[in-house]
């Protein structure tokens, strides 16, 4: 079953691809994140951030994912590219990745001290749990799509998210909390967003071809998120 999802899209020339870009934003209050538990090497692992909301400049939302849903066919997967989640200073950095099914992450480790980094995949991917000593590198395929928790096992407070897709159609929101798809064919789909804490939302779009749009999501905190 997941030979034949990612075998769904087809690579095609795109000519007159249409434009997608846009905002996430958040609703009202931020909630007050809670300081991360640091129980252990604390000589290294200090001010470590809990990057599970960063919400910048206008309540933009950084690392939120937006991706394209029921695409079957577009431009080129970059096969065999490379995504890099480095650990320094006892978190993973960069907190939210996005990569594609064909695709490689490498995790490094360049804190002085010793880091697992296990991935939970939620569907046919084998987990993974790779001992990183200072210095190592390991790399790793990517074969099925989903969203993947990775933790620490030594530092409990560790964590950051993989989103795999079977389709290049993703963007990872920066620090105002933009995003831009680019090179779409003309169609009808839906524009998803994902974010750790605040959720998932969809919008339906049109694309037309050779056309740019805005579109902009506001996410709110979930009842019960600590504020």
């Amino acid at each position: 079953i997941f030979a034949s999802a990612s075998a769904a899209y087809e690579e095609i020339a795109v000519k007159d691809g249409g434009t997608i870009r846009g905002s996430v934003k958040v609703d009202g209050k931020v909630p007050k994140l809670p300081p991360l538990q640091i129980t252990k090497f604390k000589e290294v692992c200090k001010d470590v951030p809990n990057e599970s909301l960063l919400v910048g400049p206008g309540q933009g939302v950084r690392y939120a994912v937006v991706t394209l849903e029921g695409i079957t066919k577009g431009k080129a997967v970059e096969k065999e590219a490379v995504h890099e989640m480095d650990n320094l200073g006892c978190r993973f950095v960069p907190h939210v990745l996005a990569a594609g099914v064909g695709q490689f992450v490498v995790f490094k480790n360049s804190d002085p001290i010793l880091h697992t980094v296990h991935a939970l995949f939620t569907s046919g991917q084998p987990q993974f749990n790779i001992g990183l000593y200072p210095g190592r590198v390991s790399r790793k395929p990517l074969v099925t799509p989903g969203v993947v928790k990775i933790i620490c096992e030594v530092h409990p407070w560790m964590s950051a998210y993989l989103v795999v897709t079977d389709h290049p159609y993703y963007s990872v929101t920066d620090i105002y909390g933009e995003y831009l798809i680019s090179d779409i064919p003309g169609g009808s789909y839906r524009l998803k967003v994902w974010h750790e804490t605040l959720g998932t939302e969809e919008k339906q779009v049109e694309v037309k071809a050779g056309g740019s749009q805005n579109v902009d999501f506001v996410l709110s905190p979930k009842p019960g998120a600590k504020k």
